[in-house]
């Protein structure tokens, strides 16, 4: 029988033991707690890294449309090409790949096979941006040799822009998952959607696990982008700054804009030389012959390191857009601005004198500052001296306007703020505060001078005289809308405010306009037809100077609106640092504004107050010869036939081909064809009917193309001098006023 004391030895034992077991379940239960609950989401998230597999599912960007749906910029599959090299199972199989792919690659044998041996790794990337096509074959290859987790091709999007150059400083650039420049940067939250994902399970052995374990996350596309530009509008732009750079040789690049001055919209907006959106890292061959010139002067070897640092900084600059990031001194296409100012505030009508002796004094500096004709205008009305664009008359008009009113003006019209426009990069103008704004100051910024803006917020302003004195927001995008067409967001709405009274407006618009039809100073902005209000500006640039203080260099622009009456659209075309030809905006600019309008009013739907007498030349071959003939004499065309035949063999000109009235279509009949030729005669700076008569007497026919009228010269001809071309070929004279108004 067991003694008290040792039961009660036995009890404690037992109490101990209980206890310890308590405290061990006790510490396995909290350690379960802190591992299940506490720690939970940690090691699900580490489990789920051992196990998970991720695939991004890319969204696809938004298309930009111009405003007529026509895409600018959309997307192609592109492929990324990839093995798992610790799936591949012997060494014929890793040379297997590796031949066929670096075939249709175009990769080095030896690369794709050391890839292969990589036996630890489960993704090396052998290309990147490979075509459908070059696709479609790998993936018939992986099929055939039954390489399905082997070699692998991953599908994303790669930007492309159909239209390559046009309109690509407006468009912009998209990087690999961002927009880089212009809409692509400006509206990136918008095009670039949300990425899906599509996360799988793996066992322990790299087996799928079932389909509950899966996860798919539906990518959301970006939405599209329908921007305001008119790739038709665009093209004739583009083709005239190109025209404009090959005529005056600029050591600058060439810009304008086409531009909707009561919304706001932008139809066009352009630099040349340009560059191709799709290979953006290349210079154009102009671009390119250029750098190459000055890299030459500076003594850069092609293959040099400072050769490919400035060719990179080259390329950096030809993307900016030159249009909103580049400021310029506009200069008298800024006296429209001071003219809406002293109207307004009824400090001068159209009709009150003002006197121009050749310069003007202003109080605070020592010397008069001159007219551009030497000998001054004389007494004339002050619009005959807008016209004319007389620098004292206008400052004249700015004494009466006052320093405080001008300068509020100045900042009403837009000149100290940006425009807003939606595209990145815009610069703001470099003016002068109030507080040092003084009577020179007055003086020169009254002709725009010794202050700086970008040729958008100059149209901008001129575009609020035009449109009957509202500033409005311009803008490169009308709406987004969603891949079923729904409109997701409207930006029609940009009128700011008023600055001044539509009847200001109109009393300036048919004095411009009353200039260019006469002969003030932007008589080259005219179209035939249509009425123009236009402003010529030729600007030093003041950054540039000689040892003897004198400016190197000048900016030629023209501003101009049509119909001046009730405008539909509204022009800038600046040429920086133009070398050839008499260097003012009325020479350098202006024709081409004109070629512009041109071009675009009829696109447009405006008609012709007059009509043209230019005659389009019919299709008279394989047809009977007094039923051409009768068609072709009805039409204005006098007729000449050679040959004996009743049926029309050829013709000269060609069908299409544009002549001016009582043009000349020969026939040829019998099967003859023509052999003669005729010699070219060099007519350049002759009047219309002077150079009319030379080529008409050499048997050529004649399409005068710009400014009809007294005082104006050909400036060029289509076909050189002394070529030798087939009787009754149409040589295209082009007529210009060469200005010595310095604007």
């Amino acid at each position: 029988m067991l003694s008290v004391r040792t039961g009660k030895v036995m009890t404690k034992r037992r109490n101990v033991i209980v206890f310890v077991c308590i405290g061990l379940w006790a510490a396995l239960i909290g350690r379960l707690f802190y591992l299940q609950i506490i720690k939970h989401d940690e090691y699900k998230a580490a489990v789920a890294d051992n196990i998970e597999r991720e695939t991004r599912i890319s969204a696809s960007r938004g298309t930009i449309y111009d405003r007529n749906m026509i895409q600018l910029a959309s997307n192609v599959t592109t492929y990324r090409v990839f093995i798992a090299p610790n799936c591949i199972e012997n060494e014929e199989e890793a040379k297997l790949i590796a031949k066929n792919l670096s075939e249709m690659l175009d990769v080095e044998y030896d690369k794709v096979y050391e890839r292969t041996q990589m036996n630890w790794r489960a993704d090396e990337t052998i290309k990147k941006n490979v075509d459908a096509e070059t696709g479609n074959q790998i993936r018939e290859f992986i099929a055939d040799n039954e390489l399905t987790r082997k070699v692998y091709l991953e599908a994303s999007s790669k930007r492309y822009y159909p239209y390559g150059s046009l309109a690509a400083s407006v468009i912009g650039l998209s990087g690999t998952d961002t927009g880089l420049s212009g809409i692509e940067l400006s509206y990136d939250q918008y095009l670039k959607g949300t990425d899906g994902r599509y996360i799988t399970a793996k066992s322990g052995n790299g087996g799928s696990m079932p389909f509950k374990y899966d996860t798919y996350v539906d990518a959301t596309n970006g939405y599209n982008v329908v921007s305001t530009l008119d790739t038709t509008i665009q093209a004739i732009l583009e083709e005239q700054l190109e025209a404009a750079y090959e005529n005056a040789d600029p050591l600058d690049r060439v810009t304008g804009i086409a531009m909707n001055p009561k919304t706001g919209e932008i139809y066009g907006m352009a630099t040349y030389p340009s560059f191709d959106l799709n290979a953006p890292y290349s210079l154009n061959e102009s671009a390119q012959a250029n750098f190459d010139a000055l890299a030459a002067e500076e003594g850069y070897a092609k293959d040099s390191e400072e050769y490919q640092s400035a060719l990179t900084e080259a390329v950096y600059a030809m993307w900016k857009n030159k249009a909103i990031s580049e400021l310029y001194e506009p200069g008298s296409t800024f006296k429209v601005i001071t003219t809406a100012m002293a109207l307004e505030e009824n400090v001068v009508t159209f009709e009150d004198e003002f006197s121009c002796s050749g310069s003007y004094r202003v109080e605070g500096w020592d010397k008069p500052i001159k007219c551009h004709r030497k000998g001054g205008h004389g007494t004339n009305p002050f619009w005959h001296m807008l016209q004319q664009s007389c620098n004292p008359t206008l400052m004249q008009v700015a004494e009466r306007i006052g320093m405080e009113k001008f300068y509020a003006y100045f900042e009403a019209f837009g000149f100290t703020s940006t425009t807003g426009i939606d595209l990145p990069g815009e610069a703001r103008g470099l003016y002068g505060s109030y507080s040092a704004f003084n009577r020179v100051s007055l003086a020169v910024y009254s002709f725009g001078q010794t202050f700086k803006t970008t040729p958008l917020q100059e149209l901008t302003a001129i575009c609020a005289v035009a449109n009957g004195g509202y500033l409005v927001t311009p803008h490169v995008v009308g709406q987004l809308v969603d891949d079923n067409g729904n409109i997701v967001a409207d930006f029609s709405d940009s009128i700011k405010y008023q600055v001044v009274s539509t009847e200001v407006c109109d009393s300036i618009s048919a004095v411009l306009e009353h200039g260019v039809a006469n002969n003030g100073g932007a008589k080259n902005a005219r179209v035939n037809g249509y009425k123009v209000a236009a402003k010529t500006g030729t600007s030093e640039i003041r950054d540039e100077i000689t040892n003897e203080g004198e400016t190197k260099h000048v900016v030629c622009s023209t501003v101009a609106y049509a119909p001046a009456d009730d405008p539909q659209i509204a022009v800038i075309i600046t040429v920086g640092k133009p070398t050839r030809g008499p260097l003012f905006g009325a020479n350098i600019a202006a024709p081409f504004v004109s070629s512009t309008l041109e071009e675009i009013l009829p696109y447009l739907g405006v008609e012709r107050e007059s009509e043209q007498t230019d005659i389009t030349v019919p299709n008279f071959v394989n047809t009977d010869l007094e039923s051409a003939k009768s068609e072709a004499e009805a039409a204005g065309l006098k007729v000449v036939v050679n040959g004996d035949g009743g049926k029309i063999t050829a013709q000269v000109p060609a069908s299409g081909s544009t002549v001016s009235d009582k043009g000349t279509v020969i026939f040829y009949t019998g099967g003859i064809l023509p052999q003669a030729t005729v010699t070219v005669p060099d007519v350049r700076g002759m009047t219309a009917s002077n150079a009319n008569y030379e080529l008409s007497k050499c048997g050529l026919n004649v399409h005068i193309t710009g400014i009809e009228g007294a005082g104006t010269l050909v400036f060029n001809q289509s076909i050189a001098p002394e070529a030798e071309v087939p009787e009754g070929t149409v040589v295209k004279i082009d007529l210009r006023y060469i200005s010595s108004i310095s604007d």
